[in-house]
This record gives C-alpha cells, structure tokens and sequence, in this order.
C-alpha cells in the first residue's frame, strides 16, 4: 500500500497559494498601467494596432486574474485531498484493529 504524506500535499498547495498568487496580482496591478500608457503609441501609428494591443492586454488582465484563482482553488482542493486521504487511512486502519 502506498505510503502518502499529507503534510506535503497541504504544503504544496500553501506554498503555491504563497509563493506564485502575489506574484501574479503584482502582476495584474500593473497590465492596466501598461494599456493606457502604450495604447496611444499605437494609435499615432495605426488604429488597428491600438486595437490588436488593447485585446491582448485586456486578454491578459483577465488571464492572469483567472490564474490566480485558480491557484487559490488548487490550493483547497490539495488541502481536501490531503483530508481526504488521512480518513480513508483512519478508517482503514480502525477496521484492521
């Protein structure tokens, strides 16, 4: 039978949530930023590319904030498993008692 550590599972997804969400806000705080102030650049050029770079940093604006909640989501879900995991082992080992 395979011997699982929960305490890694809970500190993988602590450790994600910890480490990679800030990241990604810090992120996201400055996309906005980075649109209105490159945005008028490409105007003088051509409007289409104003265009072409507001979807893609608004793309990115909304990727970057679903990553981060998916990040956060993965986190419970690891700690659910890692839950999970140490009542089937109780339980099992209860019946074997």
């Amino acid at each position: 039978m395979p011997n699982i550590n929960t305490g890694n599972i809970k500190d993988l997804g602590t450790g994600i949530e910890n480490d990679i969400v800030p990241i990604l806000e810090e992120a996201n705080e400055l996309l906005p930023t980075l649109r209105s102030l490159d945005q008028t650049l490409y105007t003088t050029v051509h409007y289409s590319l104003a265009i072409a770079y507001t979807g893609a940093t608004s793309y990115m604006y909304e990727m970057v904030r679903g990553a981060a909640e998916c990040f956060q989501g993965m986190n419970t879900d690891l700690a659910e498993t890692a839950k999970s995991w140490e009542e089937a082992d109780d339980a099992t080992a209860s019946d074997f008692k």
